[in-house]
């Protein structure tokens, strides 16, 4: 470790695990490379008019066809009302359907519209791509490694982070999850 200007020791004082390098540390490890790999997902996904949380919204309505707004909110582990917000961005898109005029605690059904299947379909070419292992630096067999152990991780963790923790990339959600 290099000694700053001012000839003091970084690392001093500092406790074991962090004067030596944190990314020792299994999970510090995991979280940079997860904020590294949704920062490309989000960068790739936006050549293409998408966000990670429309996408994952387009996601599970085209599975589930039918989805209220309150199952999304849980799949995405979002509040009612971001939730509420997120939907009417994708309403105003074009890409879901749900009833226009909804009273507090109405069930509030949300379907896939035809261009929010094609607003899908466009992100398939960005997902070939980011799907080839030699964008993680990775070789095929290194990402099926990767796979396993992850999903390893998912299932340790998922039951400490909550429903829906494994749904598919969560930034933080905000404005900028709401399409233009």
């Amino acid at each position: 470790m290099a000694e700053p200007g001012d000839g003091r020791d970084p690392g001093a004082g500092l406790p074991p695990w962090l004067a030596e390098d944190p990314a020792g540390i299994p999970a510090y490890a995991l979280a940079r490379a997860g904020a590294a790999v949704n920062a490309l997902f989000a960068r790739q996904l936006a050549t293409v008019g998408l966000r990670p949380h429309t996408f994952v919204v387009l996601v599970h309505l085209s599975r589930a066809s039918t989805l209220t707004s309150a199952e999304l909110a849980r799949r995405l582990q979002l509040t009612p009302q971001s939730m509420s917000a997120l939907l009417h961005g994708l309403v105003d898109a074009g890409w879901v359907e749900r009833p226009e005029a909804v009273r507090r605690g109405q069930r509030v059904e949300v379907h896939l519209t035809a261009a929010g299947h094609q607003a899908l379909l466009a992100a398939g070419p960005v997902l070939a791509e980011l799907g080839r292992p030699a964008v993680l630096g990775l070789t095929e067999s290194e990402v099926a490694t990767l796979a396993g152990l992850l999903e390893r991780v998912l299932d340790a963790v998922q039951p400490l982070a909550g429903p829906g923790a494994a749904d598919g990339p969560q930034p933080n959600p905000g404005p900028a999850d709401i399409p233009g």
